[in-house]
């Protein structure tokens, strides 16, 4: 006699987390409403769902934006991502303003806000976010932005999220001639791996603690990446040693951020936490 089928199983593989810049229902949640304006004079950078994004200060108490287009209006806004980081963009069911003449079967159209309209964000909660770059991911692991393009991190885009940073990404230098209080620039090494807006910590500069602007490289004398010279964003507080280790980032580790669990599903979706405010 034969055999009726009423179906099929469909083997599961791993669970999606949905669609980024979901805020989820467990722990505290503040979101706030702000104005999303572009600050780019020129360009197309809206604020997608999931992105991290920062407050800019204005007279009116401030406007949201998108890491990536604070960074491209001007390289002096690296010093300020983590003091203005606010949080994460909250995915809304709004209408389309336009619709693409074709979709790719299988990827998923990321929503956004555009200059101008009233942008939600999360600036303290658990939630959804797109994971660009991370080898290993861990609960509790710091979270990152990228600040400086990296060649040999194709995954790494400006304004993304990632965890675990690459030797490249992340490293130290020592050997530098002594240079006195109030002074900007650095000598006396050849500055392998350095880049223009790469930001830089270490005893005796200023690392952007208590609301003060972090520091990064303004510019190098020579060939990037191999400067002979490179100069500080702002003046050295007190005098710094040949001994002194120099760290220098292309990331900047956002305040009080960090990813929730290690899972990351096949869209490379991962959960973040934002534990408390940070610009508000």
């Amino acid at each position: 006699m034969p055999t009726t089928s009423f179906g099929q199983v469909i083997p599961v593989t791993g669970l999606n987390l949905g669609f980024v810049g979901t805020v989820s229902r467990l722990g505290e949640r503040v979101i706030t409403a702000r104005q999303f304006v572009q600050q780019t004079v020129s360009g197309t950078y809206n604020l997608n769902f999931g992105d991290p994004a920062v407050q800019v200060p204005t007279s009116t108490g401030g406007v949201w934006t998108s890491v990536l287009d604070y960074v491209t209006a001007s390289t002096a806004n690296i010093a300020n991502v983590a003091n203005n980081f606010a949080g994460f963009a909250v995915r809304e069911v709004q209408q389309g303003i336009v619709y693409p003449v074709t979709a790719t079967p299988g990827t998923s159209t990321v929503g956004y806000y555009y200059s101008g309209q009233i942008a939600e964000v999360a600036e303290r909660a658990n939630g959804t976010i797109l994971l660009s770059v991370s080898a290993s991911p861990k609960q509790g692991d710091q979270v990152y932005t990228r600040v400086v393009i990296n060649a040999a991190v194709t995954a790494g885009l400006i304004g993304d999220w990632e965890t675990e940073p690459v030797a490249s990404d992340l490293f130290t230098l020592n050997g530098i001639t002594a240079a006195a209080a109030a002074a900007t620039s650095l000598t006396g090494i050849t500055f392998t791996g350095v880049y223009v807006g790469q930001v830089v910590s270490g005893a005796g500069i200023p690392a952007g603690a208590s609301g003060q602007a972090a520091t990064y490289v303004v510019s190098g004398t020579g060939t990037a990446g191999a400067y002979t010279t490179i100069v500080l964003s702002q003046g050295l507080p007190t005098a710094i040693t040949a001994t002194s280790v120099l760290t220098f980032s292309n990331l900047v580790a956002l305040p009080r951020t960090v990813l929730r669990t290690g899972y990351v599903d096949a869209n490379s979706v991962v959960e973040i936490a934002i534990k408390e405010r940070n610009a508000a």
